[in-house]
């Protein structure tokens, strides 16, 4: 029996610490002892890895996909709208761009930014600088123009593919799709790669704890091994049909959109207003026959709820979890409506210096009934270790820091030899490197790995990784602030649409303890998911018999609100929705609070659309709460819109 074999192992460990500790000084540190000896080790070490080898070519992703194109030039490539794309018409586009890309003086290895929207040209646009033998850094518009100002200066930018006009700050030239097409339509095609698979393919940049973000450099082959660990198990064929849901600087869509591409199947872009809306969203699953869905857990719980409500089932065979914890728990709903047999669910655990995904978990009836926590075992090519804090492997079942070895680990970080140094480390029990994740984990006795959340100051929060030294660096930044404290709050229970991150600021006095310009400051710098929800002053931070921040005597954070003596006499539709945010926010609300600003987040205001329903509240367009913001301001369009209530519409 499993059981009856943990207990010999850990009577053997405990009889061989006692024989150490037997033969030290009095005042030997414990710890020190050696859990396994050597045959142990590498037992333990070959249980970290998958139980299939990996069977693959590494190539450059271009080629690859120019491999694929070749086979069926007339598939449909890219669905966007009303608007597709061939394989042969997407080839030809990006070869005009990367043609054009040339013209403009982009040589082989450079740096070359894309900034623009989820869409057709997006896609072509990371094809043509790989084609352009360049690397691609993908960065989101909606960040603000200092944060994209930053990551263009680090990463050395100078040319960004963008649809932005100007970037405040930045010296590097702008240049739309368009007008590099016109511009490669009359220039010779780009000439074959001079760089080798091993060659760095993208650089994506992640939240860092010093208060900038740092770039993770990955190769070609990266890609290629991701795709050919997980083409047999997954069954990945031209037939799929995936979504590209997630923004191109969140490494979910490496995934995304080379998974799609390099198996010949078809990729539908997903509208940002239908990403924020899960019964638009379910829609567009349906009209367009997506076969493959990666979610966040979160994204996912609201799909999943809507779609309770249709009666068209999805046509989705395979849904891939990333980039957040998963609640097994949560699933069986689903499993009743879609069984195994005819929707698979896997859990994946990865990081962005690793490839996207590391190791596979199938959800069954079983692990939902569990509550496993497993995150599975290591995809071929890959492996895991779980090391105590000396470097020294641990026995299966005992926690420990999750380190990732093989040929998914990254190259580098982008100008940050120190922090490489540091988390890129020599792999003691294979050939090669392995990652020093932060996070914290186990080993089973069977080869799962359990995940068991950071060992650091990083969280993760509706699918972003996000270190809130990073944070707390930027407000400590800001004029008048001399020490700050940054941490996550709110209803944690209640799942990622209620939990917030909370600042907690210390002002000289000249501030007169006003924390507006320093959560404007932040809003600035940051991107909107890690601006803090809340900022409140202090007098002092609270502080242990250590000398560290004590966060359970933080007091709970102040919600500013500007409520007028007028806004408690508010009837009809603005008093159903002023109780409408009271709920779903769980905070007071006045008639000119602004949503996002009291706490609201993207899966708040789909709960506030769901809702919205059972409350006798007109139809509430995401679009329209995200344009007005404000209870007064929402309710005069809902009223203006003349829209019958949806408990009148309801199909």
């Amino acid at each position: 029996m499993v059981g009856d074999a943990a207990a010999r192992r850990f009577a053997v460990q405990v009889a061989r610490v006692h024989a150490w500790i037997s033969r030290q000084p009095a005042d030997a540190v414990p710890d020190n002892a050696d859990l396994l000896d050597t045959a142990e080790r590498e037992a333990v070490a070959a249980l970290g890895r998958a139980r299939t080898a990996l069977r693959w070519q590494p190539d450059r992703i271009d080629s690859a996909f120019a491999e694929q194109a070749a086979r069926s030039p007339e598939a449909i490539a890219i669905t966007h709208g009303t608007d597709e794309l061939t394989y042969h018409q997407l080839h030809a586009r990006a070869a005009r761009l990367a043609a054009g890309l040339r013209t403009q003086g982009v040589t082989p290895g450079d740096h070359v930014g894309i900034c623009l929207e989820r869409s057709a040209d997006f896609i072509v646009c990371l094809l043509a600088v790989l084609l352009a033998d360049a690397v691609y850094v993908p960065m989101d518009p909606a960040y603000p123009a200092a944060r994209l100002a930053q990551t263009i200066e680090d990463a050395g930018l100078t040319t960004v593919i963008t649809e932005l006009t100007e970037i405040a700050g930045v010296s590097a030239s702008l240049l739309t799709p368009d007008a590099l097409d016109a511009t490669g339509a009359t220039t010779p095609g780009p000439p074959a790669p001079e760089r080798g698979p091993e060659s760095p393919a993208y650089i994506i940049y992640t939240s860092g704890s010093t208060g900038r973000p740092k770039g993770v450099v990955v190769p070609h082959h990266n890609v290629i091994a991701l795709m050919d660990a997980t083409r047999r198990d997954f069954g990945l064929t031209s037939d799929d049909v995936w979504t590209f849901f997630h923004s191109g600087a969140f490494d979910f869509s490496v995934w995304e959109i080379w998974g799609a591409l390099l198996t010949g199947a078809r990729v539908v872009v997903v509208p940002y207003w239908d990403s924020r809306s899960p019964e638009e969203f379910h829609r567009l699953l349906v009209r367009e026959q997506v076969s493959i869905l990666s979610q966040t857990p979160s994204a996912f719980a609201q799909l999943a709820a809507a779609d309770r409500e249709q009666s068209t089932k999805l046509p989705v065979r395979l849904v891939i979890f990333g980039g957040e914890p998963l609640d097994t728990a949560s699933l069986s709903g689903w499993l009743d409506r879609y069984p195994e047999s005819e929707c698979r669910l896997v859990n994946m655990f990865g990081i962005t210096e690793t490839t996207v995904h590391v190791t596979a978990q199938t959800i069954r009836r079983d692990e939902v009934l569990s509550g496993t926590r497993s995150v599975g075992q290591p995809l071929p090519g890959w492996h895991v270790y779980v090391l105590d804090q000396h470097g020294r492997i641990l026995p299966p079942g005992a926690p420990g820091e999750i380190y990732v070895g093989g040929v998914g680990v990254a190259l580098t970080y982008w100008n940050r030899p120190e922090l490489t140094a540091e988390r890129f480390v020599t792999d003691p029990f294979a050939v090669g490197r392995m990652y020093r994740s932060g996070d914290r984990g186990r080993l089973l006795p069977n080869g799962r790995l359990e995940h068991l959340g950071r060992l650091d100051n990083q969280v993760k929060l509706r699918g972003f990784r996000i270190e809130l030294d990073e944070i707390r660096n930027v407000l400590l930044e800001a004029p008048g602030v001399t020490s700050c404290a940054v941490v996550l709050g709110g209803d944690q229970d209640g799942g990622a649409a209620r939990t917030r991150i909370d600042a907690y600021v210390v002002l000289a006095p000249a501030a007169n303890g006003d924390v507006e310009p320093v959560r404007q400051r932040a809003a600035g710098l940051l991107p909107a998911f890690m601006v803090p929800t809340t900022v409140t002053a202090l007098d002092s931070l609270p502080l242990t018999v250590n000398g560290k921040l004590d966060t359970r005597r933080l007091p709970p954070p102040v919600i500013e609100t500007r409520t007028a003596t007028d806004d408690r006499q508010a009837s009809g539709l603005a008093a159903r929705l002023v109780a409408l945010w009271q709920d779903i926010l769980g905070v007071p609300v006045g008639l000119d609070e602004n949503f996002f600003e009291l706490g609201g987040n993207s899966l708040s205001a789909v709960q506030l659309a769901a809702e919205a329903r059972n409350r006798d509240i007109p139809v509430l367009p995401l679009r329209a709460l995200y344009s007005n913001p404000t209870v007064r301001s929402l309710a005069a369009i809902l009223d203006q819109s003349g829209v019958q209530s949806q408990s009148r519409t309801r199909r």
